[in-house]
């Protein structure tokens, strides 16, 4: 591995998790995603557990994601966009299916994703004789610019989709990303379609669906369409079999991603919840739609006749959200920031990093970087980080700013001349007990 690939996985782990999602679609029957997995040198028995539990669970992230995958691929053919904006379009193989060849696709993720699909796509394209419209673009979601790069001669409308995205933003990430969607949609037109805000929903009803008897499932289900609320569902179980499970599915993704989840827009079921989610789409002028995913059921390898159908009446209940701007609400922020620069000086064992710009997934290796050449030149003991001239900061850019401080030892780095922007995301993400802020 290359160092700017290393400094990339460092500073975005979640790249693992996109990686988890292809072997989990190669073990659910995918062809395509068994041939790119293979054309990665992923293995396909790191998704293979040795005991029971552990393979129950198996079987239910592999449902779930082929549910997701397939439902989302109907749901975008269903908008009649002429531009695909996937966005993040992790390692999926979305590019070879079918009904791309009809489309434009532009995939965008982090250049650590990017750099490695762009060139295999093309590759596996060439060799089956196809010529389509794909590109691999990489972005920051939270960053315009990058994204309204990526769409330079594409044409509308378009239809972005975000899967899996939603539950890793921080609540000024999650900000960031509906002002910069409301931009794009204003300009080309088209729709914003994801079942993220509902991720947690659709992982629980299938883990009911995939892991208890028939009985069970059916109970599961049952108690789905009493109620929205997932809570209601679960006391609808023998509990413990259940939580167990959820705190595992749960676990997996943490230990994947190393990230923290929540924001408001993911929601458990309940009324306050979806009207939260909702008010928070309506501040950064868009609106919602809900549709039950049920109504693009795909046919699930993954399962026999008879849970596929638990699982579609299951998805009667769970909704995919459409989202488009609603013509009201102030402008969107612009949040474009000067060109990203990092500088470093060391006065004996003091380190003092200057930042400007933007701080996101983009720039955050060359932060990073930055700062393991001098720690490894020099001996360090604390550090002062000069953010005066600095837009913005992302979690991968929080994330180095961690790095440094494990590094360092606690209580050694300090943040002067932060912004209000800045400060906030620092008083959101807790970072205000890590670092000491000046």
């Amino acid at each position: 591995m290359d160092n700017i690939q290393k400094l990339r996985e460092e500073t975005n782990p979640v790249f693992n998790t996109a990686k988890a999602t292809l072997l989990q679609l190669a073990e659910a029957g995918h062809a395509d995603a068994a041939l790119m997995a293979a054309r990665l040198g992923l293995d396909l028995a790191g998704v293979t557990y040795s005991d029971e539990g552990k393979k129950a669970m198996s079987r239910s992230n592999v449902a779930t994601l082929e549910l997701r995958y397939r439902s989302m691929n109907a749901f975008i053919e269903a908008t009649g966009a002429k531009t695909v904006v996937d966005l993040p379009c992790g390692y999926t193989p979305r590019a070879l299916e079918g009904f791309i060849a009809y489309k434009r696709y532009i995939a965008c993720d982090l250049p650590a994703v990017t750099d490695e699909m762009g060139p295999l796509v093309e590759k596996i394209l060439a060799e089956r004789g196809q010529k389509r419209k794909v590109a691999y673009r990489g972005v920051d979601a939270t960053n315009y610019a990058s994204l309204r790069a990526a769409l330079e001669g594409v044409e509308g409308p378009l239809c972005i989709t975000t899967e899996g995205l939603l539950m890793y933003l921080t609540e000024p990430e999650l900000a960031a990303l509906m002002d910069n969607i409301r931009r794009i949609l204003d300009e080309f037109g088209g729709v914003w379609i994801t079942q993220d805000p509902e991720v947690s929903r659709v992982y629980i009803s299938m883990t009911m669906v995939v892991m208890n008897d028939s009985a069970k499932a059916k109970a599961a289900v049952e108690a789905l369409g009493r109620s929205a609320n997932m809570s209601e569902v679960l006391k609808a179980m023998a509990g413990d079999k259940a939580q167990s499970a959820l705190n595992a599915t749960k676990s997996t993704f943490s230990g994947e991603a190393d990230v923290t989840f929540g924001n408001v827009m993911l929601v458990r079921g309940t009324p306050e919840q979806f009207a939260a989610a909702k008010e928070a789409l309506r501040a950064h002028g868009l609106k919602a739609e809900l549709s039950p995913v049920a109504e693009r059921m795909p046919r699930l390898g993954s399962l026999d006749p008879e849970r596929t159908e638990l699982a579609r009446q299951a998805m009667e209940h769970i909704n995919l959200w459409t989202i488009t701007p609603d013509g009201a609400g102030s402008d969107p922020a612009v949040r474009t920031g000067g060109e990203f620069g990092v500088e470093t000086a060391v006065n004996g064992s003091e380190l003092t990093v200057t930042l400007r710009g933007r701080v996101d997934s983009l720039t955050a290796p060359e932060f990073l970087a930055a700062f393991e050449k001098v720690a490894g030149e020099n001996t360090l003991t604390a550090a002062t980080v000069d953010m005066s001239g600095l837009e913005y900061i992302s979690s991968a850019g929080l994330r180095v700013l961690l790095i440094m401080t494990k590094r360092l030892g606690a209580g050694s780095v300090t943040v002067t001349g932060a912004n209000e922007l800045v400060r906030s995301i620092f008083e959101q993400t807790g970072y205000d007990d890590i670092l000491t802020i000046r």
